[in-house]
């Protein structure tokens, strides 16, 4: 159990997908052909197209991996609040503070995907505004924070955990389990 001023964290723990190597090794191999294409000289549209690759593919390949190489949390709960952490490279002063005497409720929820001719389940951990109770599941967008957190399976606490540290702060804070297991038929 926490003491009562130390904040509760939840992050993301480095996982090695088939997918993640794949990605990997197609930027590495376009950085070191754009590399390569810039220490051979030549035409300068060779090194227009090497300069390309190396900012797209080593940039972009950084880019896509910084969120598991990040060592900032994804979330903190501490006696002030909930803190939605910005993700890198955004700075800190961008973080989402919500007071808990703010939220009215925690929710669970899933969005339903259409993904290769099937469907994807993506859940979200939704900490309500007292203004917002009524209001439908938004999922965030990249470059804006919002109250709706995706909860992925690479966090190293489950929603569970979470609620349990939100109720030792707000222990009357409800919680709404709205998670569908399987996609509803259509």
């Amino acid at each position: 159990m926490n003491d009562a001023g130390e904040a509760f964290t939840v992050t993301r723990k480095f996982r090695v997908t088939w997918r993640g190597v794949w990605l990997f090794a197609a930027c590495l191999v376009f950085s070191v052909a754009g590399v390569a294409l810039i220490v051979r000289g030549g035409a300068a549209v060779d090194t227009v197209l090497g300069v390309l690759a190396v900012l797209l593919f080593g940039g972009g390949g950084l880019l896509a991996a910084s969120p598991m190489l990040s060592r900032r949390p994804v979330l903190v709960l501490d006696p002030a609040g909930v803190r939605v952490v910005a993700p890198w490279p955004r700075p800190v002063s961008d973080d989402l503070v919500v007071p808990w005497a703010d939220i009215a409720r925690i929710r669970a929820a899933t969005q339903v995907v259409p993904h290769r001719g099937d469907t994807m389940l993506l859940h979200y951990l939704v900490f309500v505004p007292r203004d917002a109770t009524d209001r439908a599941l938004r999922p965030p967008v990249p470059w804006e924070l919002s109250y709706a957190v995706r909860a992925r399976p690479t966090w190293d606490r489950t929603i569970e955990e979470i609620v349990a540290e939100a109720r030792r702060h707000r222990p009357d804070l409800v919680f709404e389990d709205r998670r569908l297991t399987r996609a509803r038929p259509g």
